[in-house]
């Protein structure tokens, strides 16, 4: 009786081992528009590229050959030039060292495959960057973490999206992804304003790894450096990014039962007069502080001292 049941048991693991090749539906591409530009003294970038079936594993294809022009509200016009397929830039000259300053209204136009595509942004003021520390931690036993400390400035609605880069790179996976409206509230109605960054968004720069065993990990050793920045975002950005981080991170498996379901973000760039060519993506211009650190001898020193007088 007992072999009897190993035997159906067998044959039931067997039969859910058969590999199933669904006939999922081809769908037409769907431009994507990557432009989120700043007020930094550097080349800007536009990226366009078009979506993919869900069973391609490639990476997406560039979008090539669209003119991108940027415009302000007081009449400057900044050109992008494919420098690569798909990858269009701008860079600072002698007449402008940045694309404006906070305050300014921007258009975004594109022309590609014969559809003329807008959008419109706006540059808000961003928060100052007073420090960037490290500081000792308990566990695990000797490490290090990092936070920032900067003041928000008073008056509710400000957004902001911090970045960081670890060593000299961008830290960009989820959960690096930080947002907040004025000091740290998580969406618009609630006041945290006119105060320091509240801690878990101070202290979210920091990213907590482990081994191989599972083994917390310092963030943060002698001789790293970290460099933050403070980029100012439109509410509509904020949105789309906190909503771009619920479909990315899919919990999987049963939990998955309970998701937001998988659609499509809100966009605000729009086609003129063809509503059935789709584009996603998003425009913001930020204006932006940053500051950085490394932990050397000099910053080992003020953290022992800061030590002893607690």
């Amino acid at each position: 009786m007992k072999k009897s049941a190993y035997i159906l048991i067998s044959l039931f693991l067997l039969s859910c081992e058969d590999i199933i090749t669904p006939d999922l539906p081809k769908n037409d591409p769907i431009l994507v528009v990557d432009a989120w530009i700043n007020d930094l003294n550097s080349p800007q970038k536009i990226l366009l590229s078009t979506t993919q079936d869900y069973l391609d594993t490639l990476s997406s294809p560039p979008a090539s050959g669209a003119f991108i022009q940027i415009t302000d509200d007081i009449g400057n016009v900044f050109n992008f030039n494919e420098s690569e397929p798909g990858e269009y830039i701008w860079e600072p000259d002698s007449i402008f060292q940045n694309l404006g300053s906070v305050g300014n209204s921007f258009s975004l136009t594109i022309f590609y495959s014969g559809k003329e595509i807008i959008a419109q942004s706006k540059m808000n003021r961003t928060s100052i960057i007073d420090s960037v520390n490290f500081v000792r931690g308990q566990f695990p036993e000797g490490s290090y973490y990092a936070e920032f400390w900067s003041r928000e400035e008073e008056g509710l609605g400000d957004a902001y999206w911090i970045k960081t880069y670890k060593n000299g790179v961008y830290q960009n996976r989820l959960g690096d992804i930080i947002t907040c409206i004025d000091a740290g509230a998580s969406s618009e109605g609630a006041e945290v304003d006119g105060i320091p960054f509240i801690p878990p968004i101070r202290r979210g720069i920091t990213r907590f790894e482990t081994d191989e065993d599972g083994d917390f990990l310092s963030p943060f050793k002698k001789g790293d450096s970290l460099y933050v920045e403070i980029h100012s975002v439109t509410f509509e950005a904020f949105d789309f990014l906190n909503k771009t981080a619920i479909q990315i991170n899919r919990p999987g498996g049963f939990g998955e039962l309970f998701a937001v379901s998988l659609s499509n973000v809100p966009t605000n760039i729009f086609v003129v007069n063809d509503d059935n060519f789709k584009v996603l993506g998003f425009f913001n211009v930020s204006a932006v502080h940053g500051l950085g650190n490394t932990l050397d001898d000099e910053e080992l020193v003020k953290i022992e001292l800061y030590n002893r007088e607690w």
